[in-house]
């Protein structure tokens, strides 16, 4: 199985001036030869499998290469030919663990309500990997995070947060507050999302709670972001959410 990534984010500013999306590698973090056999995606699969397993039980840093190699039954010399180092194989990893989500399969939205009901499906993917979710908050708010990892998490949060095409619209609109890209925006959207996360890791949010946390954050970011008739927008959610959910 092919490792593959769905973030695409367009650079726009504020005037509406983007470069092309970045459209990533089918195979991106393993290094590709001209042919590859189902023998070569299984090994590769092996190796992904007990990254993941190794990060969700005790981080990054809590594993070898050759202890990894000898869970997925590979040399060390496999893994660094395929992944180049330690730091490619964690970002092919994480990237390729959502990739695993339904959230990755979802279609995107500029529809600020069906955005806000995602947040459920964003919570259910949480509670369904407890630990890989912990790892995952945990690793991006390390002061030690290498820029490698910051970024694939950055932009899978991105991703699994389903942002973008309402944000794009937004800025279409003329609806966003002038002198803001979108570049900075999606990092800021995923730098909130990720705290809800850290915060509930920590316990400072319940399972229960979460959901709601996340639509919140979101809202409250938004109404900081926006004007016009999307701002108003945002305020009816907002409104409609302190309405309904115990906070």
């Amino acid at each position: 199985m092919a490792i593959k990534t769905k973030v695409s984010i367009e650079t726009a500013d504020a005037g509406g001036s983007t470069c092309s999306p970045v459209t990533p590698d089918p195979d991106k973090g393993a290094r590709r030869g001209r042919y590859i056999t189902d023998t070569i995606l299984a090994r590769r699969r092996r190796i992904l499998e007990a990254a993941k397993q190794a990060i969700a039980e005790g981080g990054p840093d809590a594993f070898t290469i050759r202890e990894l190699g000898r869970r997925a039954k590979v040399s060390v010399t496999t893994i660094y030919a395929t992944y180049g180092d330690k730091l490619g194989l964690i970002a092919a990893a994480i990237e390729d663990y959502y990739q695993s989500l339904p959230l990755a399969r979802a279609p995107p939205t500029a529809s600020l309500s069906a955005l806000v009901a995602s947040k459920d499906d964003v919570r259910n993917a949480i509670l369904a990997n407890r630990a890989y979710a912990r790892q995952y908050a945990e690793l991006y708010f390390s002061g030690s995070v290498d820029p490698r990892i910051y970024k694939v998490i950055r932009d899978t949060s991105t991703a699994s947060g389903g942002h973008l095409p309402w944000l794009q619209k937004s800025l279409r609109d003329g609806d966003i507050v002038p002198g803001l890209s979108l570049d900075y925006l999606t990092t800021l959207f995923a730098n909130h999302r990720l705290m809800v996360l850290h915060d509930w890791a920590h316990g400072r949010v319940s399972d229960d709670q979460l959901a709601t946390a996340l639509k919140m954050a979101f809202l409250i970011q938004a109404r900081g972001v926006t004007r016009g008739r999307t701002l108003a927008r945002v305020d009816a959610e907002l409104k409609r959410l302190v309405r309904t959910a115990t906070i």
